[in-house]
């Protein structure tokens, strides 16, 4: 085997409460990523396929990034190309890097035949958030490499749990962030009555998704005392936009990921109207946006094609 094609899964990460540890990944958007072993001994990325810039430089990249680590690990160097096709929009915290990193480390694992388990994967593939947000979290990558909602249960060592989701309706206004993080202005500390009700906010979607419940879904993922407070302020009225969703009939509503795209949890019946709540929100706030209607999906990284 030479070469590969995958596409993975773009993900909602911070879901909710879950600040670095819970995710859902979604049907789509999605990024299609091709691999192809050469005798360069040379990383090469290739972005034509893009549809927004990104660099080509794999130090800077983060499927570069990701196999560089690999590569540390396995104590080898190889050629290999890479070629990604993103429908995903970069910087809207819809996990295009976690994506990209993901599908470079599967891949590779699969065209080296290296035997890697799933936990050893992310482990590898977090390194290349690094490229995009200075941290090597692991709740996108997770979320893309094995879809459903995925719980990291640990960071050291990575260990990583997913559950199987029903179908979850879900409408996202994408918004391009303007700064490349806005990790740094998040708090680390918070008082104790605030770890409480994180902590049972939390406990609440955990429950919520065992339990197949769509509506009990969206009122666990609507409250965030850790992301939330801060990335909501990069979206002009966004307590406005949230309060009009919910009044349209969402169940909830949240920032996704790392900013600055909101998605909102509603019945399928809705969707096209939460939609069109969500854009004359956000129109309202003169926000350039995209509306997609998408849903949770079970389904991680998947083989496209191999050659």
């Amino acid at each position: 085997m030479r070469a590969i094609t995958l596409r993975a899964p773009s993900t909602i990460a911070n879901l909710g409460p879950g600040f670095d540890i819970f995710s859902l990944a979604l049907k789509h958007p999605y990024v299609e990523l091709h691999m192809q072993l050469n005798d360069t001994k040379r990383i090469s990325i290739k972005t034509d396929g893009c549809r927004e810039e990104m660099p080509e430089d794999p130090n800077e990249n983060c499927a570069g990034l990701a196999i560089i680590e690999l590569l540390k690990k396995i104590d080898t160097s190889i050629g290999v190309t890479i070629e990604p096709r993103k429908t995903i929009s970069v910087g809207a915290g819809l996990g295009s890097s976690g994506a990209c990193a993901s599908a470079s480390v599967y891949g590779l694992n699969r065209l080296l035949g290296l035997d890697l388990n799933a936990n050893q994967m992310i482990e590898i593939a977090r390194h290349g958030e690094i490229a995009s947000g200075s941290v090597a979290h692991a709740d996108n990558v997770a979320g893309a490499m094995l879809g459903g909602f995925v719980i990291v249960k640990n960071y050291k060592p990575i260990d990583v749990l997913k559950i199987e989701v029903p179908e979850i309706p879900i409408v996202v206004g994408i918004i391009r962030k303007t700064q490349r993080t806005t990790r740094s202005l998040i708090p680390d500390t918070m008082r104790l009555d605030m770890v409480k009700e994180q902590l049972a906010l939390c406990a609440g979607v955990v429950h919520a998704i065992m339990s197949r419940d769509i509506e009990a879904f969206g009122r666990a993922i609507n409250k965030d005392l850790i992301s939330e407070p801060v990335r909501s302020r990069s979206i002009p009225g966004y307590n406005s936009i949230k309060q009009k969703l919910l009044d349209g009939g969402a169940y909830g509503c949240n920032v996704s990921g790392g900013g600055l795209s909101i998605f909102a949890v509603c019945d399928k019946s809705r969707t096209h109207d939460i939609a069109e709540v969500m854009q004359s929100a956000l129109a309202h706030e003169s926000i350039k946006n995209e509306i997609i209607i998408t849903q949770a999906s079970n389904e991680g990284i998947r083989e496209v094609a191999i050659d």
